[in-house]
């Protein structure tokens, strides 16, 4: 008798601890133009400078304590990097308030590279195209809403010049 309230709580801590995963696991994402008619983001990262890398996507979702959060992310998918525009869409699992950030991983290596200072080494940018003076943007400067029918999100990549002193060959 005193076993089941043990393997009751056990299952409990179980399925809470593999729900976020299955929240995340909702989210698809896929090349080119949204054709569906259910909630998506219709992304497209304009100013891509090279061919070379991939263009990583982060998604977030309507807490801003969680905006650019190491671990607090919703969604981050990569892809190939094509000079000018890429475009991809986004399937979300609901309707709601979302921010974005994407960056031009040029040399391939996963990471946001950043100089000795701190400066973006890559390019960067945010949904809703906010002023980047001394930092990132707060939640509510890149928040969007997504309805029922895809939402057009077009982001701009900012090359800082510490990223400019690399170059596109990545010297």
């Amino acid at each position: 008798m005193n076993r089941v309230p043990a393997i009751l709580s056990s299952l409990l801590l179980v399925y809470l601890f593999l729900l976020p995963w299955n929240v995340h696991a909702q989210i698809e994402a896929t090349e080119g133009a949204c054709t569906r008619t259910s909630a998506a983001i219709d992304v497209r990262v304009q100013g891509v400078r090279s061919d070379r890398g991939n263009i990583m996507f982060v998604l977030y979702g309507d807490n801003p304590d969680d905006f650019l959060v190491k671990g607090k992310r919703i969604f981050k998918q990569q892809f190939a990097a094509k000079r000018g525009t890429v475009a991809f869409c986004v399937i979300v699992p609901k309707a709601g308030a979302y921010a974005a950030s994407v960056y031009h991983d040029e040399n391939g290596n996963k990471k946001f590279d950043r100089s000795w200072i701190g400066i973006p080494a890559e390019g960067a940018g945010f949904s809703n195209n906010p002023a980047l003076l001394l930092g990132p943007p707060r939640h509510a400067q890149a928040a969007f809403q997504v309805s029922t029918g895809p939402k057009r999100v077009e982001i701009q990549l900012n090359y800082s010049f510490a990223s400019e002193q690399r170059g596109p060959d990545l010297q």
